[in-house]
């Protein structure tokens, strides 16, 4: 399970995926995992001028193979 929160670790998560993952993929340097793409809405309120931090944290990391493996993470706002 993966959670996405915005500028407070200890706050409501914007994201929480359920349970994923149960495979090699960190192991094996991303060749075995499944691609998925998640969307996260932030409020405007959580935002800051300036520094915002986003935290992914997940609920099943006990060993050095079971982690949170991402390619890239684009913050953008409406035009």
């Amino acid at each position: 399970m993966c959670r996405v929160r915005a500028n407070n670790k200890d706050g409501s998560p914007n994201l929480s995926t359920g349970m994923i993952g149960k495979d090699n993929a960190i192991a094996r340097h991303g060749i075995h995992g499944l691609y998925r793409v998640y969307t996260v809405s932030i409020p405007g309120t959580q935002l800051t001028n300036g520094s915002n931090t986003i935290f992914l944290t997940q609920s099943r990391g006990s060993g050095p193979f079971k982690g949170i493996m991402y390619d890239y993470i684009r913050f953008e706002s409406p035009s």
